[in-house]
């Protein structure tokens, strides 16, 4: 069973690309003679002309995260494998993929600025800066968490913590490399990620000192600073290729270790539409998996970092819409590791690395060695998107002032990094008197606010579709449902909390700034003219 689930995933995913990215790429008049951004404005530091194979790297490190991992996981061990997987298929080729394009894309024509900006310029400046506050609030509340979880992992796997570091070592080895053309790209690639997998023994016979929580979590800032203010080319873009290759590998051996360790799936086909007090199928399915799927998230990164390197409008479908289609096979691949292994118990990155060891072990590799891998490559991945988030965060804030230059990039930066870095040291007193970090006390909202986020990306894109006269409707249709999702979820999470509680007052501010923004994004698709 697990065998076949697999091999159909990715047969349908290849289909998808083949016919439906060409679909939308005749669609929205894609044109390869157009100046892109990156060729237009190229600085060195962030308008960068990158190659597909390496941007698609960056652009697949910086949208996965731990999100293509932890939502699937959790969503089968609630509602079962079936409309998990139903799900992360449908929704990587038709609502992921085309909002993923579509963010790119309007980028590109609007010379590499975000998707608030063009929300600002489509829709009307009040409902983009109201935009662009939604999209504020998300990445600050995404660097938390990834600040958090980072920081617990490195504590908790002091093995991780060294593999970590010198995986950044040799990025930066590597930019270098590949910046002064010293050998053929070719042979580097090779070269360079042999010695980021040598990494996995040196963290696992030298693993870090033990230090505190709050030490840990002063570094990463440091990191998450230098990683953010410096050339795209001379850390982010080498490290995220090289990063990418441990899914690759993972999901490469594993699909190996299936066939030979065989077995089906430990978990059931389908459970009921609501399991759980308030936990019902729809709309929480769609809110639950996210990458993997479709994620607000992806619309920051595309029309941030990526687009500002992309070197042909070609290049849109290898690199966004493929990326999020590996990220539904991912997703996929999570399902068979919770599958096999049979349990949530650790939680859902413990049943993925679980999951991963056994099917490693299949090929003789130790349970050990195969956890430990699993474990840095999820790490990897969170390290990855909170720096990404930290950059994103400094273009938003540049756009918001028209800050340009050198001292906006190392104010920025900063300005972005003080919220989440006080945020992640303090606590919440919980009503039944347990404490917990912030980010965890607001837990249940990301999702909503998230998906609401790709709701809003889908809508400007059809607002963009209409202006320049082209037919919407694949775009319309997963924008009201990506509407309607999140919309429901926060209603419910107020009913659940209460409006006075902070959980219910926060839930409303964003249902009633989503319901504002999402009202005028509709009504100036659908009924404004366009000239």
């Amino acid at each position: 069973m697990l065998i076949f689930l697999l091999l159909l995933s990715a047969l349908l995913l290849i289909i998808a690309y083949r016919f439906y990215g060409r679909f939308l790429e005749r669609r929205c008049g894609v044109d390869s003679s157009r100046t892109t951004p990156a060729c237009e404005f190229e600085d060195g530091v962030d308008f960068v002309p990158t190659r597909p194979s390496v941007l698609f790297g960056h652009h697949f490190s910086s949208i996965a995260g731990a999100g293509p991992i932890v939502g699937p996981i959790i969503a089968a061990s609630v509602f079962g494998w079936l409309p998990t997987w139903i799900w992360i298929i449908a929704g990587s080729i038709f609502v992921g993929g085309v909002h993923d394009f579509g963010s790119t894309l309007m980028s590109l024509r609007y010379k590499g600025r975000s998707i608030t900006s063009t929300s600002r310029q489509l829709v009307g400046e009040r409902t983009g800066s109201l935009f662009l506050l939604f999209v504020l609030i998300a990445l600050i509340y995404v660097i938390i968490v990834f600040l958090d979880l980072t920081v617990t992992g490195f504590v908790n796997q002091p093995a991780v913590a060294t593999s970590s570091g010198w995986f950044i070592l040799v990025a930066l080895a590597f930019g270098w490399f590949v910046r002064r053309s010293l050998l053929p790209f070719k042979l580097l690639i090779p070269i360079f990620i042999v010695l980021t997998y040598v990494g996995l023994w040196v963290g696992f016979n030298w693993p870090a000192p033990l230090m505190s929580k709050n030490l840990w979590m002063l570094v990463v800032l440091a990191y998450c600073y230098c990683a953010a203010i410096l050339p795209v080319s001379t850390l982010m873009q080498p490290r995220d290729f090289l990063s990418a290759t441990f899914l690759y590998a993972i999901m490469l051996l594993g699909l190996i270790g299936i066939c030979a360790h065989g077995g089906g799936l430990e978990l059931p086909m389908y459970t009921s539409f609501a399991p759980k007090d308030w936990s019902y199928l729809v709309p929480f399915l769609f809110i639950t998996v996210a990458c993997g799927a479709c994620s607000g998230f992806h619309s920051i990164v595309s029309s941030g970092t990526t687009s500002k390197q992309i070197r042909s409008e070609r290049d849109i479908r290898k690199v966004s819409y493929g990326a999020m289609l590996v990220e539904g096979m991912l997703a996929v691949f999570a399902l068979a590791c919770i599958g096999v292994s049979g349990g949530f118990e650790g939680g859902p990155v413990a049943a993925f690395a679980n999951g991963t060891a056994l099917f490693l072990n299949a090929l003789s590799i130790s349970l050990e060695i195969g956890y430990i891998f699993a474990t840095l490559a999820v790490s990897t991945f969170l390290l990855t998107s909170l720096d990404t988030c930290s950059r994103l965060a400094r273009f938003l804030l540049e756009e918001l002032f028209d800050w340009s230059g050198a001292k906006s990039r190392y104010l920025g930066t900063l300005l972005v990094l003080v919220l989440p870095a006080i945020a992640a040291l303090s606590t919440y007193t919980a009503p039944d008197g347990t404490h917990l970090p912030v980010w965890k006390a607001i837990w249940p909202l990301f999702g909503s606010t998230n998906q609401l986020l790709a709701a809003l990306a889908l809508m400007t894109f059809v607002a963009f579709l209409k202006s320049n006269r082209i037919a919407f409707g694949f775009a319309l249709i997963p924008a009201l449902l990506m509407a309607g999702m999140p919309i429901a979820a926060l209603a419910m999470l107020v009913l659940q909390y209460g409006p006075l509680s902070m959980l219910g007052a926060i839930a409303v501010f964003m249902l009633l700034l989503g319901l504002y923004v999402t009202v005028m994004s509709l009504r100036f698709a659908l009924r404004r003219n366009f000239n």
